[in-house]
């Protein structure tokens, strides 16, 4: 389990706010759209209470660190008999439940859906998913990691090593996609496809050289 350190501030107004470290997500007008609790996160989130704060990253997959250093393991609150609002965890539940269907179809479409929930759980669905022998299947997968950018970077140079050549063909379409993004370290991906160039299997191979060239290309336009 990973966790975020939750700090106390006070501001000019003697106000008390509760800071944690976050990534910002943009859309493709590079407008950010959600920012997203992370250990290494660049940006911050400011909440008003340390409940608040205990429970944005909860959502997004980690555990808190009180600002007195205390590491603390929220417990999943119960839902009342008569509450039937808690639409997030309805739909967390269905779609984890449709994930796995024998039809492909069905599959496609919990994935896109799981990619509107980011947490590390689903995000480890969404890599699984990158082995799949449907075609149609990884490319959802695929669309779904590529939505969070940088922020799986290294997720993506992992699953290169992945012991599946499928999954390190789909993380090369990846990297692909991203490097398409001028908002998107691309340099990181060069030594790790060069490496794969002489991957074990021919598919794997030929894939990582064209992507290379792609991504050496993208690297030069968007650094100038």
């Amino acid at each position: 389990m990973q966790y975020i350190a939750i700090k106390e501030e006070t501001d000019a107004n003697g106000e008390t706010h509760f800071i944690i470290n976050a990534i910002p997500l943009k859309n493709k007008n590079k407008t950010v759209v959600q920012k997203i609790p992370h250990p290494t996160g660049s940006d911050t989130l400011s909440f008003k209470t340390l409940e608040e704060a205990q429970k944005a990253i909860e959502r997004a997959g980690f555990a808190p660190i009180n600002p007195d250093g205390k590491k603390i393991v929220l417990k999943q609150q119960k839902l009342n008999a008569n509450d039937d609002k808690d639409y997030e965890k309805q739909i967390l539940n269905l779609v984890h439940n449709k994930i796995n269907s024998s039809n492909p179809n069905i599959c496609q479409a919990a994935i896109s859906v799981l990619s509107e929930f980011p947490t590390e759980e689903n995000f480890n669905i969404l890599f699984d998913k990158l082995g799949e022998e449907n075609d149609q299947i990884r490319k959802n997968a695929i669309s779904a990691i590529c939505k969070y950018g940088n922020l799986l970077s290294d997720k993506i140079i992992e699953a290169l090593s992945n012991e599946n050549w499928v999954t390190r063909n789909s993380a090369i379409n990846c990297i692909k996609v991203l490097s398409e993004d001028k908002n998107i370290d691309t340099e990181q991906y060069i030594k790790p496809l060069i490496k794969t160039c002489n991957d074990t299997n021919a598919i794997v191979q030929s894939n990582a050289l064209t992507v290379l060239g792609i991504v050496w290309q993208n690297y030069k336009k968007y650094n100038k």
